[in-house]
């Protein structure tokens, strides 16, 4: 637990001396080691969300400062199962293991007030061999951080 939190002040300390005054993203976990699947590199699970936590903040940063600027958006992962299974060191993706993804949000505007809030499930239900050419595919948490660009992308606030 103790190296999520690091990670996740690192993360929150990049931002605030880049001149923001939020950070525009903010990614916490609810017990990753009882996750459905999330570890990379052989690594436990709070290693596998400090890298996460790094890399979902980096994707989904753009998005908000393009389509919700000066806001914020929290995302709290209650379970999360990697795309793919972990075999022997590596992990090998497959259609039939498709990332899975529970999470809780909050999006506010810069003065707090709540502009979209819930709980979703994802599922990615394209096919992997869609994206084959796709030079990143061999990133870690290609497919997670896909879906949620894509979920971020169609998230609308309520009126």
């Amino acid at each position: 637990m103790k190296n999520l939190t690091v990670s996740l002040l690192i993360t929150i300390s990049a931002f605030c001396a880049s001149g923001a005054n939020v950070a525009p993203v903010t990614v916490q976990f609810t017990n990753p080691a009882k996750f459905t699947d999330f570890q990379i590199r052989g690594r436990d699970a709070n290693y596998t969300a400090g890298v996460f936590a790094s890399d979902v903040t980096a994707e989904l940063t753009p998005v908000m400062k393009q389509k919700y600027p000066n806001a914020s958006l929290v995302l709290l992962f209650t379970d999360i199962d990697l795309a793919g299974r972990y075999a022997g060191g590596t992990r090998v993706t497959h259609e039939a293991h498709p990332a899975q993804m529970n999470f809780d949000f909050s999006l506010s505007d810069s003065n707090g007030k709540s502009l979209a809030k819930g709980s979703s499930r994802l599922v990615d239900s394209s096919t992997m061999s869609s994206h084959f050419r796709d030079p990143r595919r061999s990133q870690v948490f290609y497919y997670e951080r896909r879906l949620l660009n894509r979920w971020l992308r169609t998230l609308s606030p309520r009126p």
